[in-house]
């Protein structure tokens, strides 16, 4: 905070791509300067785009960040509260989802031991199994891939501002590459494969992604389909999902058209820091902001590589369809479409209720 308020030079580039820091009225050295409000910390979406607006190289992203960590532990939020998003829950939202419409990868989570094994990512695998099984099966014959793990990256946690659970889940993680002598990574999802990298940086385990990865026959198309593509905000400072989707698109016959914010200067979907669960509100301003620059693009598809983007523009009415790359990229069907409206049908109702209970039950 000490290098934000002496360092911003109130240039007004941040405010200016950022709906959250505008909202507020203040330049990110006020705001050092006078401290940050707990509920500013988790309005923020963590999503780094202030950073590479910034002329001085500052983060204010980091000053959120750390604020988080400060009313977590100093108990000025209760984040007890949002106990259904920790994935280190037995009963977490995800895990009774998928528990409830019968999504299971028992029969196929351990083939083998050692090598290489498949890192779908948690909303990948709740929210479009049959996509996860397709690549999986695509993995083990294109690089003899032995397992597919079915854990979260910790990644949530982090952001939550659960430092100290987050730190025995990575350590967990840790210990189950030792057991299983795993060697190498691959990962579908941005948010993960950069977490993973991280956990893992001390590690004789290397992170790849699907794209660079699978075998993709290119489709033979003739039609042209104009796509733009969602960059995901992990992926901003290094672009390596950026790049690898835009050339397996193009590759596969698809023309891109690119929105006015992408790749460094993507704007978040609205799910960034979970925000969409501290302020609601700030996620649907920022998915009509995003969806208008859609429709300005003049393109006939909206194309995510992050199935949490590609869930929150799918349940914005827009002509202009959704999907993931992989999806188009594979010419699987979007079994994603009304994910969210099957999480509000499962808690609907008196069954919902019970099942709500079962979630939110004090349990660690």
């Amino acid at each position: 905070m000490d290098r934000l308020a002496k360092n911003c030079i109130e240039c007004g580039e941040c405010t200016e791509i950022c709906q959250f820091l505008k909202a507020t009225g203040k330049t990110p050295a006020i705001i050092a300067k006078q401290g940050v409000e707990v509920d500013d910390a988790f309005s923020c979406s963590l999503c780094g785009a202030c950073e590479a607006v910034c002329p001085q190289g500052l983060s204010p992203k980091e000053m959120f960040a750390s604020r988080r960590n400060e009313a977590v532990a100093n108990g000025e939020l209760d984040i007890d509260e949002y106990r259904y998003l920790f994935p280190d829950r037995k009963n977490n939202v995800m895990n009774v989802f998928r528990s409830y419409y019968g999504i299971d990868y028992r029969d196929i989570e351990n083939v083998g031991s050692g090598g290489t094994w498949f890192f779908p990512g948690c909303t990948l695998l709740t929210y479009s199994p049959e996509l996860t099984r397709e690549v999986y099966c695509r993995l083990q014959t294109d690089c003899n891939c032995q397992g597919i793990w079915t854990e979260c990256c910790s990644k949530p946690l982090l952001q939550m501002g659960l430092q100290q659970r987050a730190e025995i889940m990575q350590a967990g993680l840790r210990e189950f590459v030792q057991k299983h002598n795993i060697t190498r990574l691959i990962t579908a999802c941005p948010g993960c494969y950069y977490q993973l990298k991280n956990v893992f940086e001390f590690c004789d385990v290397s992170v790849q992604t699907v794209y660079e990865v699978l075998k993709i026959e290119p489709l033979k198309r003739t039609d042209k389909i104009k796509c733009t593509i969602h960059d995901a905000c992990p992926d901003r400072f290094e672009l390596t999902f950026a790049s690898q989707v835009r050339q397996a698109l193009e590759q596969s016959g698809f023309s891109i058209i690119e929105m006015k914010h992408s790749k460094e200067q993507a704007i978040c979907c609205g799910s960034g820091g979970q925000i969409s669960h501290f302020n609601p509100e700030l996620t649907e301003k920022l998915v009509e902001q995003r969806m208008n620059e859609v429709k300005l693009s003049g393109a006939d598809i909206l194309v995510g590589y992050c199935l949490s983007c590609v869930l929150k523009f799918d349940v914005f009415s827009s002509p202009i369809p959704v999907t993931h790359a992989l999806h188009l990229l594979l010419d699987q069907n979007k079994e994603f479409t009304g994910a969210k409206a099957r999480v509000a049908k499962m808690l609907t109702g008196a069954d919902g209720e019970k099942i709500w209970e079962q979630i939110m039950a004090e349990d660690r």
